[in-house]
C-alpha cells in the first residue's frame, strides 16, 4: 500500500508542477465584463462575446463574467457584445485585468424561450462532474427525508440498516454513506454521531437541490470525503415562495407536515422559516414476527435563517436549527410476552451557523468568505438490555480567499479551517470519550484553456491532535473532446475518524458480543484513522436522435484503503472492529442513458457493476450486502394538462450474507440473497403550479425478505439477530400527499 501511496503522491506533485509551469507561457488579455445597476452595484455578465475587431479570434465570458483572450498581433480594438446590451468597442492599451461595463440596450418585445429542464442536470463546463438533482426530480417520489431522496437516482443505493429501527442508509460506489462527505450548503452536515440517522434530519420538502459528485471532492470542503460529496441546498428566503405547505400520509401510519415561509423585510434583509413535524402512532407488524415493522414516535424540526446584503459588496447569512425526536419500537407486548424486547431513542439537537463574504469592488475576480458553525447533539438509545448515550459538541470555521494569477486562465483559492469535536459516549458500563482538534490550511489552483481544457489541483495539510499531521492531495481534469463530448478524471486522498457505535447501531439489535480491538494509547476507540485513495474518470456524451436530445454517461471509480475499520460479522456470535490487516478496495462502473423517447416522455436507464472486497481475519472476501450487479429504469411523463406519471423499476443481483452455520438449523440463513425486482410509481396532478396532489405506491409487487429477524421468538437468547438485512421489510406501501404554495 505504501508503494501505491508514494506513486500517487509523486504523480500528483508532478501534475501540479507542470500545470504551474504553463502559467509562464501565456500571452493573453484577461478581463471581466460587468453591468452596473442604478443603485451602484455591479453584476457579472456570463457568456458575453469578446473578440478582436476584424478577426476570428474571440472567446466568451465564464459564469463570473471573466475571460481570457489570446493577444492578436497588431490588433488593439476589442468588441464586446451580448443580447439585450449595447455593443461596445474599446481600444486596449494595457493587456491585463481589463474591466468592461456594458449598458442595457433598447428593450425588446416579449420573447418566450421554451426549455424543459431535466430533473437531474449535469454541467458540461465544470471540471468536476456534478449531478444537480432539482425539485422536479425530488417531486417524482415522496422524498420524506434526505435518505429517501435518491429513489430515482441510480448512482445511490438505499437500504435498511436492520429489521427493527427502520433506519435507512445510503451507499455510493459500493461503500457505506459514511465514506461520502455530506454537507449542507458547503458546510459540515451529516457526520460524526449523526453519520447514519442524520440523513433523516433533513426533510425532503426543505430541499431546493442536491449536488452529487462522485470520487475525490474539493480540498476547500475538508479532508473527510473518500467516495464523493453530497451537498444539500435548502430553500432560501431570497428566492423561495412566500409560503409552502406539504402534507403526507402513508399506509404505514407515517404522517408528515412541512411548512416553509419566506419574507423580504427590505432590499437588504430577508428571512425564512422551515418547519417539520412527523408522527407514526400505529402498531404495525405486517410479517407477523411479533416485532413492529417501524418504530412509533415523532420528530419536530425547525430552521430560522436570515440573509443580509449591503451595497458595499458584503453579503451573508445566519441560521439556527433545533430538532427533537423520540422513537420506540421492538417486540409487541402480549399475554404470552411479559418482558418484551424493546428499542428506543431520544435525540435533541441544536445548531447555529453563519456565512459572510466580500467581493472587491475594483477587482471582481477577488473575494473572501468566512463560514462558521456550532453544534450540540445529544442522544440516548436502548436495545433490549443494552444502553447507549452520546453527546457531541462541535465547532467549525473556514475562511476562503480567491483571486487570479495574472489572467483568469489561472485562478486560485487559499484558506484555513479548524474542526473541533468533543465526544462523550457510553455503551453500558464502557466509556469512549475523546476530544478532536484539527486545524488545517489549503490551496487550490485552477488552470483553464478556453472551454476545452481545465485542471484543478488542490493540496491541504491538517494536524490532528492525536493522529498527527497528514496531507490531502486531490487532482481533477476536464477535456472537451468536441462539442457535447466531455472527458473527466479525478484522484485524491481522504481521511476520517470512525465513530464505531453510532455508525453500527443496527448491530446492537443482536445478541452478538462486541469486541473493539484497538490501541489503548489512542483516545476513544483506539483505532487508527480510515484512509482511502479514490481514482476515477467519466465520459459524458450529449446527442440527438430523431430530433430528441439525450445524454450518455459512463463512470468508473476505484477506491483503495490504506487503513479501514473492519466490521467483522463473519462469526454469528460476535462482531469485531479492528484496523485493516490486508487489502480492501472497491471498484464501481456505471453506464447511464437519459433520453426523451417522445415529447414529454423521458427515459432513464442505468447499469452498475460493483466489486467490493475486504480482508476479514486474514481472508479476502466480498463485502456483505453489496450486489455486484444492479439495473435501473425510470419512465417519467408530463401531460399538457399537468398530469405527471412516474414509474421506476430496479433489479438488484445476489448479495453475500455472512454465515450463520453456527446457529441451530431453524436459525440458519442462506449465504446468498436472491435477485430482487422492485417497482415504484407515483401520479401527480398539478393546478397552475400552485397546488399538487400526488399518490404513490412503493414495492408494488410486495417483495419482502422472509423472516428478517433470526430467533425473533427469543430476543434475549443466544441467537437473536436483526441485522442481516438484504431486502424490504414492510412490503407494499401506498401513500398520498399534497403541495400548496403561494405565487412568487
Amino acid at each position: 500500500m505504501s508503494t501505491r501511496r508514494n506513486i500517487s503522491v509523486q504523480l500528483f506533485v508532478l501534475g501540479f508542477f507542470l500545470i504551474s509551469l504553463s502559467s509562464f507561457a501565456q500571452n493573453s488579455l484577461t478581463g471581466v465584463v460587468i453591468e452596473e445597476y442604478s443603485n451602484g452595484t455591479f453584476e457579472p455578465i456570463p457568456f458575453a462575446n469578446v473578440f478582436w475587431l476584424g478577426t476570428q479570434t474571440g472567446t466568451s465570458t465564464d459564469s463570473l463574467g471573466q475571460f481570457t483572450l489570446p493577444i492578436a498581433e497588431g490588433e488593439n480594438q476589442l468588441v464586446i457584445s451580448f443580447v439585450g446590451y449595447k455593443n461596445d468597442t474599446i481600444t486596449v492599451t494595457e493587456f491585463d485585468k481589463l474591466t468592461v461595463v456594458l449598458k442595457q440596450g433598447n428593450e425588446l418585445g416579449e420573447v418566450d424561450v421554451v426549455y424543459r429542464q431535466r430533473g437531474t442536470e449535469i454541467s458540461y463546463m465544470k471540471t468536476m462532474k456534478v449531478e444537480t438533482i432539482g425539485e422536479k426530480e425530488l417531486f417524482k417520489a415522496a422524498c420524506c427525508n434526505l435518505s429517501e431522496s435518491f429513489e430515482t437516482n441510480p448512482s445511490i443505493d438505499v437500504g435498511f440498516t436492520d429489521a427493527v429501527t427502520g433506519t435507512k442508509q445510503i451507499k455510493m460506489l459500493g461503500l457505506d454513506g459514511k465514506y461520502s462527505q455530506i454537507t449542507r450548503e458547503q458546510m459540515p452536515g451529516v457526520r460524526a454521531l449523526s453519520a447514519i440517522q442524520g440523513m433523516t434530519y433533513t426533510p425532503g420538502p426543505w430541499v431546493s437541490s442536491i449536488q452529487l459528485n462522485k470520487g475525490a471532492g474539493s480540498v476547500v470542503n475538508g479532508f473527510e470525503s473518500i467516495t464523493g460529496q453530497i451537498n444539500v441546498e435548502l430553500k432560501k428566503p431570497e428566492d423561495a415562495d412566500r409560503w409552502f405547505l406539504n402534507g403526507y400520509g402513508s399506509q404505514g401510519g407515517r404522517t408528515e407536515l412541512n411548512i416553509a415561509t419566506a419574507h423580504k423585510l427590505n432590499k437588504h434583509v430577508s428571512t425564512g422559516v422551515l418547519a417539520h413535524a412527523n408522527v407514526r402512532p400505529l402498531d404495525i407488524d405486517n410479517n407477523n414476527d411479533g416485532f413492529l415493522d417501524f418504530p412509533k414516535g415523532q420528530q419536530f424540526n425547525v430552521i430560522n435563517r436570515w440573509r443580509f446584503q449591503s451595497h458595499k459588496n458584503w453579503e451573508g447569512q445566519a441560521g439556527i436549527n433545533v430538532l427533537t425526536e423520540d422513537r420506540q419500537g421492538g417486540q409487541i407486548a402480549s399475554e404470552k410476552i411479559t418482558n418484551p424486547y424493546r428499542i428506543g431513542w431520544t435525540t435533541n439537537r441544536a445548531e447555529m451557523w453563519g456565512k459572510t463574504g466580500y467581493i472587491f469592488p475594483k477587482k471582481k475576480y477577488q473575494s473572501i468568505g468566512f463560514q462558521g458553525s456550532a453544534l450540540l447533539h445529544q442522544q440516548s438509545n436502548f436495545f433490549g438490555n443494552t444502553n447507549y448515550t452520546g453527546e457531541q459538541r462541535s465547532g467549525y470555521f473556514n475562511t476562503i480567499y480567491q483571486s487570479i494569477l495574472g489572467t483568469s486562465t489561472h485562478k486560485y483559492r487559499v484558506g484555513a479551517s479548524i474542526q473541533y469535536d468533543q465526544f462523550d459516549e457510553q455503551l453500558d458500563s464502557l466509556s469512549y470519550d475523546r476530544e478532536e482538534i484539527v486545524p488545517g490550511a489549503f490551496i487550490e489552483y485552477t488552470f483553464s484553456y478556453f472551454d476545452k481544457f481545465a485542471v484543478v489541483a488542490g493540496l491541504r495539510g491538517d494536524y490532528h491532535n492525536f493522529y498527527g499531521f497528514f496531507a490531502t492531495p486531490r487532482l481533477h481534469a476536464r477535456y472537451e473532446i468536441r462539442e457535447g463530448t466531455v472527458l473527466r478524471a479525478s484522484g485524491g486522498r481522504g481521511q476520517r475518524t470512525t465513530n464505531v457505535i453510532t455508525e453500527n447501531l443496527g448491530l446492537l439489535v443482536t445478541s452478538r458480543l462486541w469486541q473493539i480491538i484497538g490501541n489503548a494509547s489512542i483516545p476513544g476507540f483506539g483505532l487508527a484513522p480510515e484512509v482511502g485513495w479514490n481514482f476515477g474518470g467519466n465520459l459524458t456524451q450529449d446527442f440527438k436522435l430523431n430530433y430528441r436530445s439525450g445524454v450518455l454517461a459512463i463512470d468508473g471509480y476505484h477506491t483503495i484503503f490504506e487503513n479501514q475499520t473492519v466490521v467483522d460479522i463473519e462469526n454469528p456470535r460476535e462482531v469485531k472492529f479492528y484496523n485493516l490487516q490486508g487489502e480492501s478496495y472497491a471498484t464501481s462502473v456505471q453506464v447511464q442513458l437519459d433520453y426523451e423517447l417522445y415529447r414529454r416522455l423521458n427515459l432513464r436507464m442505468a447499469y452498475r457493476w460493483h466489486e467490493v472486497r475486504s480482508t476479514y481475519s486474514g481472508d479476502l472476501k466480498d463485502s456483505p450486502f453489496v450486489a455486484k450487479n444492479r439495473a435501473f429504469i425510470n419512465l417519467a411523463y408530463e401531460s399538457l394538462s399537468s398530469w405527471f406519471f412516474d414509474v421506476t423499476a430496479q433489479w438488484t443481483g445476489p448479495q453475500r450474507i455472512p454465515s450463520t452455520s453456527g446457529n441451530p438449523l431453524a436459525d440458519q440463513r442462506a449465504t446468498r440473497s436472491p435477485d430482487l425486482f422492485l417497482f415504484n410509481t407515483q401520479i401527480t396532478k398539478s393546478w397552475k403550479d400552485r397546488f399538487d396532489v400526488y399518490v404513490g405506491m412503493e414495492n408494488i409487487t410486495n417483495v419482502r425478505q422472509p423472516n428478517p429477524i433470526i430467533a425473533a421468538n427469543d430476543p434475549f437468547g443466544t441467537y437473536f439477530d436483526g441485522s442481516l438485512i438484504w431486502g424490504p421489510i414492510f412490503g407494499r406501501m401506498t401513500y398520498v400527499g399534497f403541495r400548496l404554495k403561494s405565487k412568487k
